[in-house]
């Protein structure tokens, strides 16, 4: 029964990150409209969200190892709310970028400490669990823009989508309180002489590092802008899209959970990072809202798999240091949002955004050069699934 809870507990979780992942850009415009600002404000903002995610994805797994899930996730789970009741409370546009900071910082804990409990308790399919896990972070981001969208119907505003999130944030935090993690204290300093040294080389956990980072670039490019991109149509027609498009991502994390333990991790992880990129530049290419919903959806199908392919086969590297493994891979692929993505916003001032997202579809390559020097320089653990009973 605990575990039952536990796992509706962490789902949960994964739900509203997913929601807070496209949370702002849904209520984009409505923010810039308020406070009187432009894109490079909101690159800013994006700017700054990242680097904080990646402080706190790339210190969770020193905090679980140190002082236990309970209270590492905990105190995340808790200052999420509270940083959206704050926002929801600023009179101001540089105030309300003060009030997002700690919020940033939470979601990133949680993102590190989430993917690594999964890699705990799933350690026999590993795979299967880190889709059906972001299966539920992809389920978030696609009800959150069709959330907004309907809600920008009734010209509600953008301060109770905030406190709405927060409550539900507040509910999530309790049920992950009550759900009895392993604790996770101590379990990475017991294999403290192994480090992250695969073989004598960081080699592949380098490739890992910068193909999740790129990735991350490419995915966020796409579910931060298109919005955007989409300002000649309506906010719920261009919300759709972006709704369509993570309910992509929901998809294809939900047929891989069912077919990756039969097929290699990695050559699985460069289809579909190649498919996805044939896809974007179609759906750059193309006008008419239909058109853009069948190519935008096909885009999250091929990169939903993506993100838990590249965990699960870090987990695989690393057996003994998965809080810490999982925190820096978090790290690493949060930090793809820290440049890229906000650079857009820059670009969309000088030549427009369609031009700036024609780089997410140049990112194919090197994402799938890196994943192919992991399977070069790697264990075999890491191009074949770990099926059940094996080691």
């Amino acid at each position: 029964m605990r575990g039952a809870r536990l796992r509706a507990a962490v789902y949960a979780v994964a739900f509203l990150l997913g929601w807070n992942l496209v949370l702002l850009p849904s209520l984009v415009r409505s923010l810039l409209g308020h406070f009187q600002r432009g894109d490079t404000d909101f690159g800013v903002l994006l700017f700054t969200g990242a680097l904080l995610y990646t402080l706190g994805a790339v210190t969770s797994g020193h905090l679980v190892d140190r002082c236990g899930r309970q209270a590492a996730l905990g105190t995340a789970a808790l200052a999420y709310p509270a940083a959206l009741l704050a926002m929801a409370l600023c009179p101001t546009w540089a105030l309300l970028v003060v009030a997002a900071a700690p919020g940033y910082w939470a979601v990133g804990v949680l993102e590190g400490g989430l993917n690594g409990l999964f890699l705990d308790l799933h350690r026999d399919q590993r795979g299967r669990a880190m889709n059906r896990l972001h299966l539920y972070v992809a389920l978030g981001a696609f009800t959150g823009p069709l959330a907004v969208g309907g809600l920008s119907l009734l010209d509600i505003g953008w301060r109770p989508v905030l406190v709405g999130t927060a409550l539900a944030a507040a509910a999530a935090a309790a049920a992950l309180l009550g759900g009895g993690m392993p604790s996770g204290r101590g379990q990475d300093t017991a294999a403290r002489g192994g480090g992250l040294r695969l073989a004598g080389s960081l080699v592949p956990f380098t490739g890992l590092a910068l193909a999740i980072n790129l990735y991350v670039a490419a995915e966020l490019a796409v579910s931060n802008w298109v919005v955007r991109l989409l300002d000649s149509t309506t906010v719920a027609a261009a919300t759709l899209v972006l709704a369509v498009y993570w309910a992509g991502l929901a998809l294809g994390r939900w047929t891989a959970e069912r077919v990756v333990e039969r097929i290699g991790y990695t050559a699985f992880a460069c289809l579909c990072v190649v498919a996805s990129g044939v896809f974007l530049l179609a759906a750059l290419a193309v006008t008419g809202t239909g058109p853009r919903l069948v190519l935008f959806g096909l885009v999250g199908v091929c990169y939903g798999p993506v993100y838990p392919m590249i965990m699960a086969i870090g987990g695989g590297l690393f057996p003994g240091r998965l809080n810490r493994v999982s925190g820096a891979l978090s790290a690493a692929a949060v930090s793809g949002s820290v440049l890229y993505p906000p650079l857009l916003g820059v670009v969309a001032d000088a030549v427009g955004l369609r031009a700036g997202m024609v780089g997410a579809v140049l990112l194919v390559v090197p994402i799938v050069l890196s994943l192919l020097l992991v399977r070069r320089r790697g264990p075999t653990a890491v191009v074949t699934p770990n099926r059940p009973g094996r080691g």
